[in-house]
């Protein structure tokens, strides 16, 4: 016979195995419902990936001038129409419903097939929710993401799904966390959580947490030291998460692990290598702006760029280990438009100041944006507010270099501006619109939504108040709103330049008075300006309704949320069964 020892130790063994066969079965559980979730969120890609396909497909072919698709044709319509218009708390009701379906996703599979008779068991699902939606965190942070080819999405666009699977990341891990502490000191094993493991484990949730916090306060505050403090913590969450779960069988975390730094280090190499091989012979100019404003004209330019686009700019004389985005005005030669805040912009306008027209070592990266082809469009709206008339002036001047002589296509380009110097900042374009041979196409509508004293103007400016003929009858001053003027437009380094001074700019306009740039206007260009904000409903509506029912109309808009959010509603509005395609496209500041 056995002893009663020999048989308590029998006992233990036998618990002890079982103990390890269920936690194998766990994770075994645990793999198929993250494979489920994989699926589940693959599924959910697709049905963008087709739609869009679908859509472009519509378009080319024609099909909603076909009778037969009628139907198909009006549920289309009446789904955009209602997921385009903006939502609170939302870019739109279509981010909504995503947003929706991804929480959705989550729900079920956080607590689907899990044995809620193991205090433990629920916890692990949620590590195993957290690792998944780390993947998923990653994937949508790429800049060279295949969605940007597959679907209307490049990684700017995604970037607020990107947070929002942030936030859920976090939320499975200090649920998972805390449910694992109280279990581990009710049932008296501290010990546990000095393990290396766990150890690893607690670094990863503190790095996680200190993230997302950077997202939520520095992101807005102080960009480039968000970005610094988000991309160490990435690192450090990346090796701790392989450190937590060390082992690839059979315990599977250690796969995701490998596929987040794989995807991570892929598209930063894509990147580096961009930048190296268009840093190749390649300077660029730098010329300071009235009000804050810079222009950037490159050598080179940028294989697959269209304006409208943005791309990556590196100066290391400026900032040696940065690279910031901006909007692409022009191709030929290759420009870039932009405005002052903090950071490396603000040190950017400085050395443009003090060093007007100095040739830096420049290399650009991209391009990226995912942009309607306005040539599929018989009429296209553009509406700009403030700097975010790089995107509008990049998209009519590429749609004008693209039309046939005989084009029936029409544009309408609102810009809404603060003040008048800043319309100095695009001085060359606004000639090059006006002065195009498909000039009577586009109408230029200019609006001044500040109003400055004359007191306020400088005695050496000029200001021509005359009528004068422009290219297309929307400009005509019979045409204008009274209280309409003509404005001289020029550059820096014309004879006539009107801008406005205050107190803070005073340094930075007379350093300016004294330089040259070459991509301003060297003549007046009369232009008339409307002084209050533009009426953007009236002016949707009037190009919705010079359209028939078998027409397309792009209304394509870049500025201040306040701006697109108008632009999206109004535009939503007036997607009609029964009525002109609508097709509505926002660009918005900030990323």
């Amino acid at each position: 016979m056995s002893s009663p020892t020999t048989g308590s130790a029998s006992a233990e063994a036998v618990a002890e195995a079982a103990f390890h066969v269920y936690l194998e079965q766990r994770q075994i559980r645990n793999a198929k419902v993250l494979v489920h979730y994989a699926a589940g969120l693959s599924a959910l890609i697709g049905v963008f990936i087709i739609s869009h396909w679908l859509h472009l497909l519509a378009i080319r072919l024609g099909w909603s001038r076909k009778p037969i698709f009628l139907p198909f044709v009006a549920i289309a319509r009446v789904s955009r129409r209602t997921f385009i218009q903006s939502l609170p708390g939302f870019t739109s009701v279509g981010h909504a419903v995503l947003v929706t379906a991804y929480v959705a996703l989550n729900v079920l599979f956080s607590f689907y097939n899990v044995d809620y008779s193991k205090a433990t068991d629920l916890c692990a699902r949620f590590g195993w929710m957290a690792t998944g939606n780390m993947v998923l965190v990653v994937f949508l942070a790429l800049k060279n993401t295949p969605l940007a080819i597959f679907t209307a999405y490049s990684y700017e666009r995604l970037n607020v799904l990107h947070q929002t699977a942030g936030y859920t990341t976090l939320l499975y891990t200090i649920l998972h966390a805390a449910i694992y502490t109280a279990y581990f000191f009710k049932e008296g094993m501290v010990y546990i959580l000095r393990l290396d493991i766990v150890t690893a484990g607690i670094i990863l949730g503190f790095a996680l947490l200190f993230s997302v916090l950077a997202g939520m306060t520095l992101r807005h505050i102080k960009y480039e030291l968000f970005y610094v403090i988000h991309v160490a913590l990435f690192v450090v969450i990346v090796v701790t998460l392989g450190l937590h779960r060390p082992n690839f069988n059979p315990d599977r975390t250690l796969y995701a692990t490998v596929i987040i730094g794989a995807l991570w280090f892929a598209d930063r190499l894509i990147r580096f290598c961009r930048l190296v091989y268009n840093s190749i012979n390649n300077e660029a100019n730098v010329y300071a702006l009235p009000n804050g404003g810079t222009r950037i004209v490159l050598k080179k330019p940028l294989l697959r760029a269209r304006p409208g686009k943005h791309c990556y700019v590196w100066l290391p004389r400026i900032r040696a280990f940065e690279t910031h985005p901006f909007t692409i005005v022009a191709n030929e030669p290759m420009e870039l438009v932009i405005n002052t805040y903090s950071g490396f912009t603000k040190a950017l306008h400085k050395y443009a100041l003090k060093n007007p027209g100095a040739s830096l070592k420049v290399s650009v990266e991209g391009p990226y944006g995912t942009l309607p082809d306005p040539m599929d469009f018989d009429r296209v709206v553009l509406v700009a507010g403030g700097s975010g008339a790089t995107f509008t002036f990049g998209m009519a001047a590429d749609m004008l270099a693209r039309m046939s002589e005989n084009s029936k296509q029409r544009i309408d380009f609102i810009w809404a501006v603060k003040g008048h110097e800043n319309l100095s900042w695009f001085t060359q374009h606004l000639q090059n619109l006006s002065n195009h041979v498909h000039a009577p196409k586009i109408a230029l509508k200019l609006h001044l939504t500040r109003f400055a004293p004359s007191s306020s103007i400088n005695r050496d400016d000029s200001i021509e108040r005359r009528s004068t003929s422009v290219a297309s009858a929307d400009m005509k001053p019979s045409n204008l709103e009274r209280g309409n003027d003509n404005f001289a437009i020029s550059g820096p380094g014309s004879s006539a330049v009107t801008r406005y001074e205050s107190d803070k700019d005073e340094k930075d306009m007379e350093a300016m008075r004294h330089q040259e740039i070459p991509s301003a206007a060297t003549s007046t260009t009369m232009l008339p300006i409307v002084h209050g904000r533009p009426d953007t409903e009236a002016e949707i509506r009037a190009a919705v309704e010079s359209l028939s029912n078998d027409q397309r109309v792009l209304i394509a808009a870049c500025g201040p949320s306040s701006l697109t959010k108008i632009v999206r509603d109004i535009g939503a509005s007036y997607i009609k069964v029964d009525g002109p395609a609508v097709e509505v496209h926002c660009e918005q500041f900030g990323w």
